[in-house]
């Protein structure tokens, strides 16, 4: 019983957060084209803010084994090139192909990532994390901008995908904050305190707003491709994954950081790049943020719980 109130402790400010969003749309407090303006917000200021600021200020040393690194980069790596030479031959639209194969490699990582361990572990260093965001962050933005563009209905451009990946706002934050961290330079206190100040706001907002642009309209034309997105994300990856993270000796907060990467809904962040990519279906790209959303409330739980109580984390 005591694994059981633990694991609600747990998830239920993040759930929280994202009711308190809904109910907000709900009373006409947020609208949708608020919501809009805020995601667009958290994804050009206050994730890139949390982003620099957690590995600007991670302890390197706390990363005593770069495998952690390596399993993130090869097995993000090995999901997207299944599901690029998978998921066309399941799915016929071109401007759905790109939509579902971000929707299944790509979660929440950043955003979520801070969230459940600081509920998990409070007051802990969160370095390990932030340094595994350095590879995370990169890996999937830049992916993302390769599936969508090159099933988009335009013919792909290898300029504009390079040109796209490059000027992501997670991938130029991730950079600037390795390279401060790895030359060990460190801004005045009033510019590192700013800094703090607004990357403290980014994972309550982006929940927020999350919550608040959950909408159910459109269901019945995706429900093929919902049902086998969500699937595969939240159940399908985790039973591949954890279990060889499992038995290949991570465990605790290592253990915790590959939970969140492979169990986490997919970020507001997909369907705002989908919106941006022409020939995209970046309707069908939200429903999936909605509905791995929701479910992942119940499979997060159950993950959590099954962990704990088996002493892994």
């Amino acid at each position: 019983m005591e694994t059981f109130f633990t694991t609600v402790t747990i998830v239920l400010p993040i759930s929280l957060l994202i009711l308190l969003g809904f109910f907000l749309r709900q009373a006409g407090i947020l609208d949708e084209t608020g919501c809009g303006k805020m995601n667009t917000f958290c994804f050009h200021v206050l994730v890139p803010a949390m982003v620099f600021y957690n590995i600007y200020t991670a302890d390197l040393s706390t990363l005593k084994n770069p495998r952690l690194l390596l399993f993130c980069l090869l097995s993000v790596t090995a999901v997207f090139l299944v599901l690029m030479a998978a998921v066309p031959r399941l799915e016929k639209d071109p401007g759905r192909v790109g939509v579902v194969i971000q929707g299944v490699f790509r979660s929440s990582f950043v955003v979520l990532g801070m969230g459940l361990a600081s509920s998990m572990y409070p007051g802990q260093d969160m370095s390990i994390i932030a340094i595994a965001s350095t590879v995370v962050a990169p890996l999937f933005n830049a992916y993302a901008v390769i599936c969508l563009e090159t099933f988009g209905r335009q013919r792909p451009d290898l300029r504009k995908i390079v040109k796209d990946v490059v000027k992501n706002p997670l991938i130029l934050c991730s950079a600037a904050a390795l390279f401060f961290l790895l030359l060990g330079i460190r801004f005045p206190a009033a510019i590192d305190t700013t800094i703090k100040n607004v990357s403290a706001t980014a994972t309550t907002i982006s929940l927020i707003v999350l919550g608040g642009g959950l909408t159910f309209q459109g269901i019945g034309a995706y429900r093929k491709e919902l049902i086998l997105t969500v699937a595969a994300k939240l159940v399908l990856l985790p039973l591949i994954f954890i279990p060889i993270a499992v038995w290949m000796g991570f465990s605790h907060m290592e253990l915790l950081c590959l939970l969140i990467l492979f169990s986490s809904p997919s970020p507001v962040t997909a369907s705002i790049m989908a919106r941006n990519t022409p020939g995209a279906d970046w309707q069908l790209a939200g429903q999936i943020v909605v509905f791995s959303t929701i479910f992942s409330v119940v499979s997060l739980f159950c993950i959590l719980y099954t962990l704990l109580s088996l002493g892994l984390l």
